[in-house]
């Protein structure tokens, strides 16, 4: 059911992250180390019962992991197309540690860190 989208540019994994925001997907979830955005980067989008995975390494590039109907939403109406395989920055492992780092949506907004 869950496939990943791997080797997405960093400009093109941050311009689907933007279209999809301005589109009312809503970040509940971020990473916020020290590192974020260096050497990785992670985040949840969610509309309603719809969520998003994005991971990012300096590494690996970026990687989607979402349902293969968000998939065929993405590739049509951001005319996109993905390459899929292996996940590297969102193995369920990565994803856990990740999770755990992530500072809690009401946080963030208390910060003001979510920018558009």
């Amino acid at each position: 059911m869950r496939k990943t989208a791997i080797n997405i540019k960093n400009e093109k994994w941050n311009e689907i992250i933007s279209e999809l925001r301005k589109r009312g997907w809503i970040v509940t979830a971020k990473y916020y180390g020290f590192d974020t955005g260096i050497d990785d980067d992670f985040l949840i989008l969610r509309k309603g019962f719809k969520k998003i995975l994005f991971g990012w390494t300096n590494w690996f590039e970026g990687e989607i992991k979402c349902s293969d109907r968000i998939f065929e939403y993405l590739e049509s109406e951001l005319k996109l197309e993905f390459e899929y395989g292996k996940p590297t920055s969102l193995k369920p492992l990565v994803i856990s540690t990740y999770r755990i780092q992530s500072l809690p949506l009401f946080l963030v907004k208390k910060l003001n860190l979510l920018k558009n």
